[in-house]
């Protein structure tokens, strides 16, 4: 997974600035549509809460102690909102990394790099079963370790989140978010830490990076995990379509199981939980065999079967 193909430019001074934002452009891209969106939808937000409560906003005017309240009242209301903004945030978000996201590839055709081979569709069924089973085999661990507890950030997020009704979950936590996170963070960041460095540093940055953004121990840990697995997919797979489907299946999972009460389901007896977690190990070690299978290496013109027969040699 280590072969490189292709002319890079080597760095310079000149040229540093520009790696830095080639790098960090999507993510500062990515916070910036999210602060907009937020402070956009915060200020409409307040406008409405005051003209449809004026009499609470009238005496806000004489008090200190009246204006703490009114502000109490209106952040109370638009965390029930904070779902759907995220949603219209990565909305917005989507269409600007496509954009990103198609100019590397007509770039990698330019200077005549060439990628990994794609896998056909049938083979992303193990890359699927293999992220739902680290899924819930994480948020197995976090529970039986109580780490969710020792986190008050992590709690908040997941009530805030999981407040909005059920379609507005399946749509953005679902479907929005993940799609957004994955073309900035492996379609972007990890892609182009790839042109120049091995799997293993591109995959570990990216990861590092995803999982720092969620700001909090817990969420932290489950992002660096599954962030790692995620860039694995898309080096196999050749195809950010297999991360993307990937978070896809496991943010659903969560959605469901926290509308039908799996996980509470599973705390209820530890030797239930014990069971199911050791399955998710067996399911995910078993289909990352079959992940690890797929031939993602690119098909190199002028290449001789004798020499691929070698190189297959070597990786053995």
């Amino acid at each position: 997974m280590e072969q490189q193909f292709g002319q890079v430019p080597p760095m310079t001074p000149e040229n540093y600035g520009k790696r830095i934002w080639h790098l960090w452009g999507p993510i500062v891209i990515k916070w910036a549509i999210a602060i907009s969106v937020s402070m956009i939808s915060s200020g409409i937000f307040t406008m409405m809460y005051m003209v449809a409560h004026q009499d609470m906003s009238m005496a806000a005017m004489q008090s200190e102690e009246q204006m703490m309240n009114l502000y109490d009242s209106i952040m109370e209301q638009f965390v029930g909102f904070s779902t759907a903004i995220e949603g219209v945030a990565a909305f917005v978000t989507i269409p600007v990394m496509l954009v990103l996201f198609h100019k590397d590839r007509v770039r990698e055709r330019m200077t005549g790099f060439i990628p990994n081979k794609k896998a056909p569709l049938w083979k992303y069924a193990a890359g699927l079963l293999m992220a739902l089973a680290m899924s819930l085999g994480l948020n197995n661990l976090i529970i039986i370790g109580n780490l969710s507890d020792i986190s008050d950030s992590y709690q908040a997020t997941m009530e805030a989140f999981y407040a909005s009704s059920l379609p507005v979950q399946i749509i953005v936590l679902g479907i929005l978010m993940p799609m957004s996170e994955e073309l900035v963070f492996r379609g972007l960041l990890f892609k182009r830490l790839r042109e120049r460095g091995t799997y293993l540093q591109s995959a570990l940055y990216s990861a590092l990076v995803f999982g720092f953004m969620h700001m909090n121990l817990v969420q932290m840990t489950y992002g660096f995990v599954l962030g790692m697995m995620l860039a694995y997919f898309y080096e196999k797979y050749g195809s950010v379509k297999a991360p993307i489907a990937a978070h896809i299946a496991m943010n659903l999972l969560s959605v469901f199981a926290t509308k039908f009460e799996l996980l509470d389901w599973l705390i209820e007896d530890h030797m239930r939980i014990g069971i199911v977690t050791v399955a998710c190990a067996f399911v995910a070690s078993t289909m990352f065999v079959l992940v690890q299978r797929i031939d993602e290496r690119p098909d190199v013109p002028g290449t001789s079967k004798e020499n691929e027969n070698l190189a297959s040699a070597r990786d053995m």
